[in-house]
Order: C-alpha cells, then structure tokens, then sequence
C-alpha cells in the first residue's frame, strides 16, 4: 500500500505511534530492543509521501518522541519544555521532508541505506547548530548494552545511529517483500539484519597497554538533606557534606579523589572559612582533588569550572567550561528576550571557556597526569571528550550536577552518553555526579560500579590511564560526510519511474499527419522546405505559423497555398513565441482528426529528406514520440562550433541525468507525435517556451508512460536569417529542467 492513500489523520496517528515506542527504548523503561521497528512507521510514512506530508509526518513523530523523552525538563516550567521539543522536532521534520527526495523504488536497498545517512546527517547538524545545538535522544545511544557497542569506537555514537536506522529499514524492506509475497527475499534482507547487528561485536577495542593504575575515589552526597537553604548557605552546606565524607578517606587514602559538580559553588568559595575547610581536608587526606565549581570574580563575572587542587591543598590547575547550557547558565540574546519571565531564573550569563584543556595532576608521583575534565552538558558533545584524549588525557573525568532534574531518568539517561564516550575513545570515564547517579565505567562501556540518586555514598576503584588510539579518535565523525555523500548521490539519482504505457489505437496503414512550420524571417528557405516536406507523401499537410514576418515569408506561403491545398498558414499579428506557435498547430491537428503531427523547423536545419524517417518510425515501430537526434548513432551536427557542439550534448546529459529521461537529445525540435499522445501531454497548460518547450513536452510523454524513441538526422545550421535562440530562452531551459529534476526528487513514487 501507497502510504499517500492513507488519511492524514490516520498517518500522523501512526507517526505519534512509532515516536511513543521508540520512546520506550530509552529510559526509564530503557527497552532498547524497540528501537530497530519503532522507526519503522516513520520510515514507511516518509518514504512514499510528498515532502509537505512527510514533514508533518515527522514532526509528530519527533514532537511525541522528545516530549516524552524530555519530560524531565517540565520542572523548569511548560515553556522550556514546549521550546526544546519543538526544536528537536523540527529536525525530524527536516529528516520527513528530505526523505522522499533520496528514495527510489526501483532501488530499494541504496534507498533504505541513504535513509540511514539522511537520518545521521540531519542528528549531527541537531548537535552542531550554533547556540541551541542540542544532542539529547541520539538513537546511537541506544546501543549501550547492545553487540553493536564497540561499532563507536570506530564511527562514533552516529555510527550506531546509522546502523539503528538502517537497521529498521531493513526490517520495512523485509516486511514489503514479506506483504508482496518474496517470502525466501524478506528472510534473506532479515537475516542480513541479523547480521549487521551483532557483526560490531568482533571489533577489537585498543587495550591500555602498560598504563599507570590509579586509585579514585568519587565522593556523592545527598544535597537534598539541605535543600531547604537558599543561596550562599546552601553552597556552603553542599560544601561542607563534601568536606566530612573527603576527611573520612585520611586513614587511606587514594591516588585520586573527586567531588561533583556545583561541590563547591560561589557562596562556598568566597566564604573563607569555609574554602579554607576545603583545603585544609585536601591537605589532611593528602590526595590530590578535583572538584566542580563556580567561580565568581569581583566584577561578578562566573564560570563553571573543574578545580585542580594538590595534595597540600593547593589550588594548581583548572578546566572552564567552553559549551555551557543555554537558558541555563546563560540566555542567549537576552535583550530581545528579555520580555519572557522565565529568563529571570538565569540572573547572571556565565562566561565560556575559550578552548578545550586538560587538567594537570601529580598522582601518582611519577610526573603529571593529563586529565580530561568535561562538564555535565558537554558529555553529550562527543567531540569535546574527543578533543581531550586527542590532546593527550589518559582517563576522563566527568563532573555532573543532575540535582535539579530530582529523581527522573534524566541521569540514567546522561549514564548512557558516558558509556558511549568511554567506547569512543578506549578511555575510563570517571561520572562523579553531586547527588547521582555517579558511576566508574570501563572502556568497553560497561559500568563496574554505580550509586543511586541522592544516595551518600563514596567509591573507589582503580582506573588505568591509556594512551590508546581508536580510530573515532583519530578521525572523528567521518560517518557524517560520508552519509553526505551518500544523500547527495542518491538525491542527484533520478527517479526512473513511469507511468503504464496508456492503451492506443494503433495507426491506419496510411496515417493522416500534419507538419507544424513556425516562421519568422524564413522568406529565404521556405519554398524549399514546403516543397521538400510535400514531396513524398501525399497524406501529408503542413501548417505555416508565421508572427507577421518583415522580411514577406508570409507572402510566400499565402502564394504557394493558393496552388497547393495541403498548405494552410495562420498569421498572427506579432512575434509570439516558439510554444505559443506550436500550440496553435495542435489544437489544430487535434481538431482536424490528424493521426502523426509534426514539430520542424522553416529554416533546413532540419532537413526534410529526413522527415520520413521519423513517420516511418511512429508506424512501424509502434512510437508515440520519435525524436530526431544528432546525439545517437548516425546522427550529426554541421557548421557549429565545437565549443557549441559540447554545449548542447552538456545541456542534453544535464536533461537526461535531471530528469531520468532515457533520450539523449531531448532539446531537438524535430519529432512526430501520436495525436492520442499529443492530447494527453496538453492535458494540462504547457509553461515554457524554446528548448524548455520540447524538453517539457517530451518529460510529460515519458512519465505518462508512453514510448518514446529517437531516430538519427543530420542537423545543419541555418544559412538564411538569424537564430531565435536567445540567452534567456537558454537559462530557462536550465532553470526549468532543474525545478522539474527537483520535483521529480521530491514526488513519491508511483504505485505498481
């Protein structure tokens, strides 16, 4: 079944459907099984539909999707909710309304992969816009406890976006030649599913080889034990809950400790007492600290920072946050939005860090370790912890303040993101969370040990520092440009699909035809033409379109049809066009009962010794159109310039490749139709004129389903008069031919 025939309704019903499901592959319920057939409505929806329905098909699909993943974001008020779903939407509209432009029918399997790339091109640029880049509910994420896990390490999470979205295809594809009856094909496609899945698993990921062993230990405190104070008391009680479990590691102490983000915020660091605490603990277990915090500067000036402090105490290095929250640690065009209340809840826009850095520690004794030290929302940005082992961090440490978001999944959700980045990068990823979930996860993803939300608690666990490389560490995103090309290629393919040839007459033995001459300024060669076109075949009558002709071809014709009555001319007060002219002679063979009409040209470029291959053609080969073509074989071109030469055949291969038409002189005006043909071609108003005219009439033939074939002549340039051939009526044609190649991308495929 067309997805186009199903109602509106019922399609966007099915849209909110797949996004509710695919929803559920995430936590809380965290099902990710589902998410290889949740987006396999959407897929179908998309697919077959226009873009404006496709769209609308998205849109909802991604609207149901992020609304109920990010419901979490309803405790900051109904607005930030309402902004970052429709945001997230809109690019899943985006995905809807491409869709349709890169699929193919004829071409199944390269249409379910680019629709992989599409999908993964459109989540990259999700994560990339400027300011509200935004990369919560990757479908890659979704892959952490699947065999496809180590597929990151190689592509990056997009990779196993890819792969969950090609995946699905796979199942749709399956289920169509399932529904068509190729049953042993839809088991084949399905196992090939199976396939690709668990393959991943086979990927190596680069040990640490002689690594220094650490010893770390995560510090998390229960802040809701003092979330009934406000302001600079509460960051000194955060602060404090910090200090007494930090001295309870003195009697054994470990390489390495951390304290969350927000541990120590601006009330806590500018209180003396209570920052001298602080040291004074870090001197006292004598192990070196990380700590998370905002600093504030006597102008008022705040950053959001990880704390590099000694084991003495004291304060040595330090990580400020480049990619900070917007709407959260600042708002974004903030004069123009000033109006909006809720923006009152960020007081003060905090200032980004210029570039990313690694935190310097001596651990362990032996030297400095390089520490990367991303914070909260920049684990979701696969490139900043990137970036960090790139420039030589041998372990990660993320800091997380998730208190905000209470006891929603919010956390187990940022969890997911940690896994996937230890993967990328073959790196321990140390999630130190102020109130949870807080967890050591491996380089394989896996979480070997993990506290609860607001659970007090302090781990320790030995962490191997690592110099290894993985290939998404060296070469980043490359899935992105690749799926790219991909889309772009599939997109530039042209839709090689067609209507079934109409059912016609077939023609009388000797057909009735009528050859169609418009005129200007022909006086010089057209006797010749009427004679040479009269001359072989008694069935025949030519009509002369002539715009009022100064130089007397008029005259001419008016002289020769008063001997010859198969010669009729219509005279038209002006110069009106090339389409115009050839409209007047169809509506006169359609009215005449004519069986073959005739395109030509009054000036013996077209050489009327050739006409009767063409109406040999339509006869006896059964052609609803023949084209005479320089461009076959037998077929050429004479007085013209080589540079005009390649010009034509470059505009000819751009009609071909844009359209899908298999003509290889598409611009030629000299050709035969079938009146039956003819008609339903002019069913609806021509809208071009010169070569934009005949590629029109020739494009509608061929997606109407008829037959259209070319047969060779010679074309010669005329040697009376001047060209009608304009610049402009050559950039028509250009502009014409790509409005209808996009079209044609864009309009969903017909039905079997």
């Amino acid at each position: 079944m067309n997805p186009t025939r199903l109602p509106l309704p019922i399609a966007l019903l099915l849209a909110a459907a797949s996004g509710g499901v695919l929803f559920l592959a995430f936590p809380p319920a965290g099902i990710w099984p589902l998410v290889f057939v949740a987006p396999v409505p959407l897929l179908w929806l998309v697919r077959g539909s226009r873009p404006r329905r496709s769209a609308l098909c998205g849109f909802v699909f991604g609207f149901v999707f992020f609304g109920a993943l990010l419901y979490w974001i309803l405790l900051f008020g109904e607005l930030a909710w309402f902004m970052v779903t429709l945001m997230s939407a809109g690019w899943v509209a985006l995905f809807g309304a491409l869709a349709p432009a890169i699929c193919r029918a004829e071409r199944a399997v390269w249409s379910t992969i680019g629709i992989a790339g599409l999908w993964t091109v459109v989540e990259w640029c999700r994560g990339a816009v400027p300011i509200v880049g935004f990369t919560w509910g990757q479908l890659g994420t979704t892959q952490v406890d699947a065999p496809s896990l180590p597929l990151a390490s190689v592509t990056g999470s997009l990779g196993l976006s890819f792969l969950v979205v090609l995946l699905a295809g796979l199942v749709l594809l399956a289920l169509e030649r399932w529904g068509s009856g190729a049953r042993a094909r839809a088991l084949g496609v399905l196992a090939v599913a199976g396939l690709l899945a668990v393959a991943p698993a086979a990927i190596a990921i680069p040990g640490p080889g002689d690594g220094e062993p650490i010893e770390i230990a995560v510090i998390q405190v229960d802040v809701d034990s003092v979330e009934h104070l406000v302001g600079d008391a509460e960051d000194v009680a955060v602060a404090d809950l910090h200090v007494e479990r930090h001295l309870a590691l003195a009697d054994d102490p470990p390489d390495l400790v951390v304290w969350g983000e927000s541990a120590l915020d601006p009330g806590a660091l500018s209180d003396p007492e209570t920052f001298r605490a602080v040291t004074d603990a870090i001197a006292t277990v004598g192990a070196p600290t990380l700590a998370g915090a905002v600093t504030r500067d006597a102008d008022g000036t705040e950053r959001t920072v990880t704390l590099a402090f000694d084991g003495s105490g004291a304060l040595v290095d330090e990580y400020v946050k480049g990619h900070l929250v917007p709407f959260g640690e600042y708002v974004p065009f903030r004069s123009a939005l000033g109006w909006i209340s809720a923006t009152d809840q960020v007081p003060v826009d905090r200032v980004p860090g210029e570039e990313v850095t690694l935190v310097s520690l001596d651990i362990t004794g032996d030297g400095l370790s390089e520490i990367g030290t991303p914070i909260c929302y920049e684990n979701s940005f696969a490139g900043i912890n990137r970036e960090m082992v790139r420039l030589g961090a041998g372990f990660l440490v993320l800091t997380i303040n998730n208190a905000s978001y209470d006891r929603t999944a919010a956390s187990e959700q940022h969890l997911l993101m940690s896994r996937l980045r230890a993967v990328e990068n073959a790196r321990w990823v140390v999630h130190a969370a102020v109130s949870g979930i807080s967890a050591f996860v491996d380089p394989e993803g896996n979480v070997v040990d993990a506290r609860g939300l607001f659970e007090p608690a302090t781990m320790r666990r030995l962490v191997l520092e690592s110099g290894a490389i993985t290939p998404y560490t060296r070469y980043g995103d490359l899935i992105v440009p690749v799926s790219l090309l991909l889309v772009l290629v599939l997109f530039a393919m042209p839709r090689r699909q067609r209507g079934i040839r109409p059912v016609t007459e077939p023609l009388p033995l000797a057909p009735r035809t009528l050859v169609i001459l418009p005129t200007y300024d022909e006086r010089g060669t057209i006797e010749a033409v009427l004679g040479g076109v009269l001359a072989p075949d008694a069935n025949l009558d030519i009509l002369v379109v002539d715009d009022a002709s100064p130089d007397g071809t008029g005259d001419v014709v008016r002289s020769r049809a008063a001997v010859e009555p198969r010669i009729d001319l219509v005279e038209r007060p002006a110069k009106s066009g090339l389409a115009s002219a050839y409209g007047v002679g169809f509506a006169r063979a359609r009215a005449g009962g004519y069986d073959l009409v005739v395109e030509m040209d009054s000036d013996l470029s077209h050489l009327p010794e050739e006409l009767p291959r063409l109406l040999h053609a339509a006869a006896e080969h059964d052609l609803d159109l023949v084209i005479g073509s320089r461009y076959v074989p037998g077929g050429s071109v004479t007085n013209w310039s080589r540079a005009r030469v390649a010009l034509s055949r470059a505009g000819n291969r751009y009609a071909r490749f844009s359209l899908g038409i298999p003509v290889r002189d598409a611009t030629s005006g000299f050709r035969c139709y079938r009146r039956d043909a003819l008609e339903a071609i002019l069913a609806e108003p021509i809208t071009s004129d010169g070569y934009g005219f005949q590629v029109e009439l020739l494009y509608r033939a061929w997606r109407l389903g008829y037959s259209v074939g070319e047969v060779p002549i010679t074309f010669s340039e005329r040697r009376f008069g001047h060209s009608k051939i304009s610049r402009r009526i050559v950039l028509e044609a250009l502009w014409l031919v790509t409005l209808w190649g996009l079209r044609a991308r864009s309009r969903p495929p017909l039905d079997p």
